[in-house]
């Protein structure tokens, strides 16, 4: 694997895609994004916690493969909502949460 640089990474295309879009719409785009983002680190979650119960090597290999696949849908997703954040340029207030 090459060097890893510490650069930002923006989402160029959600630049052009925002850049007509009022501040109230873009806020809504980012608190969907955010929502959706929670969801997939609560998948990854019970994921990883597929793994500790794993009861052989091919179930943990299983579980394991499946984390690794929900934590780069989490990664990926957490630049979709940076690069939203940094257009928008605030973080938005988000609504109540409903229990579950």
């Amino acid at each position: 694997m090459g060097p890893l640089t510490e650069t930002k990474i923006v989402l160029r295309p959600l630049i052009g895609l925002m850049s007509d879009q009022s501040p109230e719409e873009i806020e809504h785009h980012v608190v969907d994004e955010i929502e959706k983002h929670r969801r997939l680190r609560d998948e990854a979650t019970l994921l990883e916690a597929r793994i500790d119960s794993a009861v052989n090597l091919d179930e943990t290999r299983q579980a394991s493969r499946a984390y690794v696949s929900a934590m780069i849908a989490v990664h990926a997703q957490q630049t979709v909502v940076s690069t939203l954040l940094d257009i928008l340029g605030y973080i938005p207030e988000m609504p109540k949460q409903k229990p579950h």
